[in-house]
C-alpha cells in the first residue's frame, strides 16, 4: 500500500489540524482525512469538495472510519481551569486516478461537511494538491504489479 500525505491547520491545536493521505489499496485509490478539532467533527456521511486552481470541482462521498473524543486534561486561565477536549475523526473517500492526477493543477479551496457547521479552507497558492499528487506518483511507482 502506497501512501502520500499533506496537512494543514494549527500546529498546537488551538482550533484544528487536518491530515490528508492518498493511499492505494489493491486497485483502488482513497483520500483519507484525519481531522483533530476542539469544536468540529466529521458527520456520519462525510462529503468533501475540492476546488482546483482552474475552478474545476472534485466532489467526493466518503465513509466515516472512526470518531473519538479525547481529553488532554485542563489548563489554567487565572483561577479558572479550562478543559482541553478535542475530537478526532477519520474518513475515507474513494477517488478516481484521473481525479488524483487533476490535483497536480493545485487546490485552492477545500470544504468538508462537519458538525456543527462545515469546515472550509481557502488558499491563494496551492498548499496540498501538487504535494499530494507528487507523493502519489512516487508511492504508486512501487505498486504490486511493477516489475512483475
Amino acid at each position: 500500500m502506497g501512501k502520500a500525505q499533506a496537512s494543514y491547520g494549527d500546529l498546537f491545536l488551538v482550533d484544528y489540524n487536518i491530515k490528508i493521505n492518498v493511499s492505494t489499496e489493491n486497485d483502488s485509490i482513497y483520500l483519507s482525512l484525519i481531522m483533530t478539532s476542539a469544536s468540529q467533527q466529521m458527520t456520519d456521511d462525510p462529503k468533501l469538495l475540492l476546488r482546483l486552481m482552474d475552478d474545476t470541482v472534485i466532489s467526493l462521498d466518503g465513509r466515516l472510519i472512526s470518531s473519538t473524543s479525547k481529553s488532554d486534561g485542563a489548563f489554567m486561565i487565572g483561577n479558572i481551569a479550562v478543559a482541553s477536549n478535542h475530537f478526532i475523526t477519520e474518513a475515507k473517500f474513494p477517488i478516481a486516478r484521473e481525479q488524483v492526477e487533476s490535483l497536480s493543477k493545485g487546490v485552492k479551496k477545500l470544504r468538508l461537511n462537519t458538525s456543527p457547521k462545515y469546515h472550509e479552507k481557502e488558499w491563494r497558492k496551492d498548499k496540498i494538491g501538487k504535494k499530494l499528487y507528487e507523493k502519489y506518483k512516487e508511492s504508486s511507482a512501487n505498486s504490486f504489479e511493477d516489475g512483475f
